[in-house]
């Protein structure tokens, strides 16, 4: 009996000692095992990151609400006015094509702004009068002269005015009026855009080019809130998350000017009419004086 007794207690330690060698070698191929153990386990150690998973190394903001920046105030005391000129941003260029990308064009939402009363339109560039966005839709409103076919003979039999709604795309220019002048506390030449103004082709009814208007003027300074919260994209210039006031604060186009200050008030197209290459290079001339009034400033 003590025989047998001793037997079984033999067989469990021989059991035990076979599953304590088992579990040990386990632990021992386990390199995580102290990591996962209950007792150092990492249940408590952080918390899952649950936010929406990015596609990206960053989020691209949105614009809306943005505010623009302060322009630097200059004591009009230490300004040296230098010049006035006007310049034309041609939107069929490819550079300009920013601001006429399908979706939004700066026109649309020129108009847009306009007709909900967040932008105030003048009549002319001295913003002296306003003019209602009524106003500004007749004056945009083309009419063209349909004939009139019998159904049954074909035959013409008269012709009826047909009045065509407001195109944004009618919209191929802007025009800017900007002050180039010279802080003398800041030492440097400054351009500030003052106003600009669509430019809208007239045409008779039968197609001909009749001449360039300018349908009414806006206050830059009155624009940038409206420009700094609405966003500019263009894959092909890899510009994103751009406005449309960091374009225009940064000359970020491409333009020509097409007058200059002088006491007759004339373009340079009205100084040489019918002479396409000239009015080309007297708007190069005034593009090198300016260049060169930065450049002497800093010569000794």
């Amino acid at each position: 009996m003590k025989k047998n007794i001793l037997y079984i207690l033999l067989g469990v330690f021989s059991l035990g000692a076979s599953n304590f060698a088992v579990a040990q070698t386990e632990e021992e191929e386990n390199p995580f095992a102290d990591i996962v153990s209950i007792d150092t386990g990492f249940r408590d150690d952080f918390e899952l990151d649950t936010s929406r998973p990015v596609d990206g190394f960053y989020k691209i903001t949105n614009l809306k609400g943005a505010k623009p920046f302060a322009f630097p105030k200059s004591n009009k005391h230490n300004i040296k006015f230098y010049k006035r000129i006007w310049r034309e941003i041609d939107l069929t260029d490819s550079v300009n094509k920013i601001f006429a990308m399908p979706g939004e064009t700066l026109m649309q939402l020129v108009m847009e702004a306009i007709k909900y009363h967040k932008l105030i339109a003048y009549r002319d560039e001295g913003f002296k009068k306003q003019v209602s966005y009524k106003e500004i839709i007749q004056i945009f409103t083309d009419s063209a002269i349909v004939p009139i076919f019998d159904s049954i003979t074909g035959d013409q039999i008269g012709s009826k005015t047909v009045f065509n709604d407001f195109n944004a795309d009618s919209v191929i220019k802007f025009e800017f009026k900007e002050d180039i002048y010279f802080d003398k506390i800041r030492g440097k030449v400054i351009t500030r855009i003052i106003g600009l103004s669509p430019v809208r082709r007239i045409k008779s009814s039968a197609g001909d080019f009749l001449g360039e208007q300018h349908p009414f003027w806006l206050y830059y300074p009155q624009c940038r809130n409206l420009f700094a919260a609405r966003e500019v994209i263009d894959p092909q210039r890899d510009i994103y998350n751009e406005s449309y006031d960091d374009m225009f604060v940064q000359r970020r186009f491409r333009s020509r000017i097409v007058k200059e200050s002088n006491p007759a008030d004339l373009r340079i197209r009205d100084k040489y009419p019918n002479d396409i290459e000239r009015q080309k290079k007297e708007s190069a001339r005034i593009e090198r004086e300016i260049q060169r009034y930065k450049n002497n400033l800093w010569k000794y």
